[in-house]
């Protein structure tokens, strides 16, 4: 589920799903406003989304757990930024 396996194929892995996230997370963002980012960057030539919400929030749960997302004071999702 984390990582491509037989049944999941690397674009849908919850590693590469949340990546995406954070690539989307440039500025800080709603919970909804992200998800319809993620949705128009990974929809298909039909215009059928590859990820599903339950998928999306999957991955962003992950997010939380490895603390590369949080809330703001605003109540907005934004990338954590880790001391180098």
């Amino acid at each position: 589920m984390l990582l491509p396996t037989k049944g999941i194929n690397c674009d849908r892995a919850l590693l590469t799903v949340g990546g995406t996230i954070i690539s989307l997370l440039s500025s800080p963002a709603t919970v909804s406003a992200l998800w319809e980012r993620l949705r128009r960057r990974t929809q298909t030539a039909d215009g059928q989304a590859k990820i599903t919400f339950d998928w999306f929030a999957l991955a962003l749960t992950m997010l939380f757990a490895v603390q590369a997302v949080r809330w703001n004071s605003n109540g907005q999702l934004e990338r954590c930024h880790v001391p180098a």
